[in-house]
């Protein structure tokens, strides 16, 4: 469906969803997964209510990318690197400001930009392996909201939006029996705490810690964080 969504943006240039509804008299839901999938791909971009094709596909790079590079301006290499230490081990802000001798808001600010570069990162992988094989999602209510969950190579992935595709398969047992598992987890950690900002963050991050040491979680966010620096 992506490919027949994208041919049609490009024959027209400028669109919207209705009219990409009409033309292609296929479920409103699985044509807007098709435009979640091309706008993070860079082949569209939402302007003002309309859905525009894009000749040339941008340089990539998210809102949070571009803030840890502002932000880690004003910090030493080395307060950058227990930032991150703290951040693997689960410091709470209030105790590692004092470590560096920042305000509190400061070290919330670059913990708020790690957990958004997780869920992005796990949701970009997301929407490429759901449309190379379209599976069912499961969906949770935490708080007053839902949280939709796919399963792909014994992997849990979380959403905060239902993707549709023309043809979803089920989860396999072994992939009903590692999403349980993972709620329960999830719904033990959520049930702490009492801040419904950022959930679909706070999950994703959550889901990236579990089963992980410590020196598996520093490396990898660091390798990221590189990536963007």
């Amino acid at each position: 469906m992506k490919d027949q969504v994208l041919k049609l943006c490009r024959r027209l240039k400028k669109c919207t969803l209705n009219e990409l509804i009409v033309f292609l008299e296929t479920d409103e839901n699985i044509i807007k997964t098709a435009l979640l999938y091309l706008e993070n791909e860079g082949f569209i971009q939402e302007q003002n209510g309309e859905i525009v094709c894009l000749e040339k596909m941008p340089a990539r790079g998210h809102i949070e990318n571009k803030n840890f590079k502002l932000m880690a301006e004003y910090r030493t290499p080395e307060e950058i690197d227990i930032i991150i230490k703290g951040f693997c081990l689960e410091i709470p802000p209030q105790k590692l400001c004092e470590i560096i001798g920042v305000n509190s808001n400061c070290v919330c600010n670059y913990y708020g930009v790690f957990r958004k570069m997780i869920y992005e990162r796990q949701y970009k992988l997301l929407l490429k392996s759901f449309f190379d094989k379209p599976k069912q999602g499961r969906y949770r209510k935490f708080y007053e909201k839902y949280a939709f969950f796919y399963v792909y190579n014994d992997r849990v992935f979380v959403c905060d939006k239902l993707l549709r595709a023309s043809l979803e398969k089920n989860f396999t047992k072994t992939e009903i029996r590692e999403f349980k598992n993972m709620y329960c987890y999830l719904a033990r950690i959520e049930s702490h705490n009492m801040n419904e900002n950022y959930m679909f963050h706070r999950l994703a991050e959550s889901i990236w810690r579990r089963c992980r040491e410590y020196a598996y979680l520093y490396q990898d966010l660091k390798q990221n964080l590189l990536n963007i620096a």
